[in-house]
């Protein structure tokens, strides 16, 4: 081989490396995306433990999972409409000192990711304690969405509607 074509290939081979380095392998990426989906998922899990804990008058964890930032929102099943962390803080304390009981899960929960943006679709049914003892069963469709910050992701936006005056308007 003569030597201008060993020269040739050995710059190709210093470009190859050079590219590999600075664009991650599609593997990388995969894996990154699937470590970030994982992590969401986790946070998704959290608020449902938040959100026990809210209903059982405890609004503390709330504030572990919720960025503090003044651009996050809160838009309640109730028709509240909060800006920024001290707002929406303020509301979830006053739903905890009302709630006397009640408990929440997850179903059909769908999130998408892209970068450090990512949100959260689901059904969320549990209780409620109503103020005569009684427990109510409750439906709720919620959508949340989530920022990383400083390597974790935090709910900056949650937005929950009942689908009962739906449900009433096509009642046949």
């Amino acid at each position: 081989m003569p030597k201008r074509w060993i020269v040739v290939l050995l710059v190709l081979i210093g470009i190859s490396a050079q590219v590999a380095a600075v664009h991650p392998s599609q593997a990388e990426e995969t894996a990154k995306l699937a470590d970030d989906h994982q992590a969401v998922r986790a946070a998704v899990d959290q608020w449902f433990v938040v959100l026990r804990a809210m209903l059982n008058g405890d609004p503390k964890p709330f504030a572990e999972l919720y960025s503090h930032a003044d651009d996050v929102f809160y838009m309640g099943a109730e028709g509240t409409y909060r800006i920024g962390w001290e707002a929406t803080y303020a509301d979830w304390q006053a739903q905890a000192a009302k709630s006397t009981g009640g408990s929440a899960e997850g179903v059909n929960i769908q999130i998408v990711v892209n970068g450090n943006m990512a949100a959260a679709a689901h059904n969320t049914k549990g209780t409620l304690r109503q103020p005569n003892g009684e427990m109510q069963p409750t439906y709720v469709r919620e959508t949340s969405v989530f920022r990383k910050e400083n390597g974790q992701w935090k709910m900056i936006g949650h937005h929950a509607d009942t689908i009962s005056s739906w449900e009433k308007a096509f009642d046949k």
